[in-house]
């Protein structure tokens, strides 16, 4: 049986992912109206679509999404891979393995750096070399506690819109925060098309005509005892923080219970006096990877040298000894000899994010670096917490 890996046309990927993508990842029967699926495909920047076909046609699909991401404080090109899916009847195969390898190939080629995703199972994507991201959360609270900042002086006001017309404004502002937030990531491509089939509102946060902060939200649910359900809830400062909390505490006779999203390193639990909000995670928690570690020169460190054996199956390339030193503040990658340790791509991934801490490898099976290496790593690498904000 031959197999085969094809770049997708556009045409091509509306006929072959409008059955596998939503059988995979939806409810079915019934598949959605073909045509409004395709417009959605159509619509699409910055994607190419992915195939493996064997004599019987095709059978395991893929995206791959040119995007941007924040690493500790410089921009580089990431790849976001998604809609990896097979038909039943093929499924442990090897076939997502072939493709996944196809995809990492053909990042390279194309320049990026590091790929995030959001996984199914997250053992499976750690074989690829992913580490899990600290897991987004959800909070649900009786928005009446937020009365008191009624009474606040916020020095400052909230504009509501409709997402379609501050789409750009939109785009904007999180232009803004990716360049302050690690692990931010943004489509290279911003689309107005499909802002158009969104239907929420957007509060923004001004303080003397300055954007601070935003909350994306819709109001669902019966008369009166709505909900209001914030899928971005993001600020600058303070300021932009609580005249966001003013707003919803405008709804306090409308709205009888808030959802707000927040990124993984603000505390839900903190977020207001008296609060006490109810902790839901939000959909699967995203993963990342190295791509390429040469392309990683620049990025921000701490100063320190240390010489390291990788291992990367699915990356070749970036198998070998490398010296990896903090110098003025960014990172030096060259060919090295004589390592102080053998780190996996896992383990060299989870430092680049400051996700996991060094005394872990040896325990998790991504390395063996002894005490005074981790102590250099840890140094170079201080922990972070990446907030992924993108979801695909």
């Amino acid at each position: 049986m031959s197999i085969e890996i094809r770049h997708l046309t556009i045409e091509e990927s509306t006929q072959i992912f409008h059955f596998l993508d939503n059988y995979s990842f939806y409810p079915t029967p019934p598949l959605p109206e073909f045509e409004k699926f395709a417009d959605k495909i159509r619509m699409q920047k910055a994607i190419e679509y992915y195939a493996l076909f064997t004599d019987d046609g095709p059978q395991t699909i893929a995206s791959l999404r040119d995007m941007t991401q924040n690493v500790r404080g410089k921009r580089f090109r990431m790849v976001g891979i998604g809609d990896v899916s097979s038909h039943p009847a093929v499924r442990r195969k090897g076939y997502v393995r072939s493709i996944m390898q196809h995809l990492f190939n053909v990042s390279r080629e194309e320049g990026f750096a590091v790929s995030c995703l959001y996984p199914f199972i997250e053992t499976f994507y750690e074989g690829f070399g992913y580490i899990t991201f600290p897991q987004v959360m959800k909070i649900l609270f009786d928005p009446g506690a937020l009365a008191p900042v009624l009474k606040m002086d916020h020095d400052g006001c909230v504009e509501m819109v409709k997402f379609e017309e501050a789409y750009t404004e939109y785009e904007t502002y999180l232009g803004e925060l990716q360049q302050i937030i690690h692990g931010f990531s943004r489509f290279s491509e911003p689309n107005p098309a499909m802002a158009k089939e969104h239907n929420t509102w957007l509060a923004f946060s001004k303080v003397k005509g300055k954007l601070v902060g935003l909350m994306q939200y819709k109001l669902r649910g019966k008369p009166m005892q709505q909900q209001l359900y914030a899928y971005d809830f993001l600020f600058s400062n303070a300021q932009g923080k609580f005249l966001l909390l003013d707003w919803i505490a405008r709804h306090i006779n409308q709205v009888s219970e808030a959802e707000l999203v927040l990124p993984p390193n603000v505390r839900g639990d903190l977020f207001f006096t008296d609060l006490r909000p109810e902790h839901q995670r939000l959909f699967y928690p995203p993963m990342g990877r190295v791509i390429d570690l040469e392309r990683l020169a620049g990025l921000p460190v701490d100063d320190g040298e240390i010489t390291v054996q990788i291992s990367d199956p699915g990356c070749e390339w970036n198998t070998g000894t490398w010296r990896l030193a903090g110098e003025k503040g960014s990172l030096v990658i060259e060919k090295g000899k004589n390592p102080n340790c053998h780190l996996s791509i896992q383990g060299l991934t989870a430092l680049v994010y400051g996700v996991y801490r060094p005394d872990e490898f040896a325990l998790r099976g991504w390395g063996d670096p002894d005490q005074q290496a981790q102590h250099i790593l840890q140094h170079m690498f201080p922990p972070a917490v990446p907030f992924l904000h993108v979801m695909f």
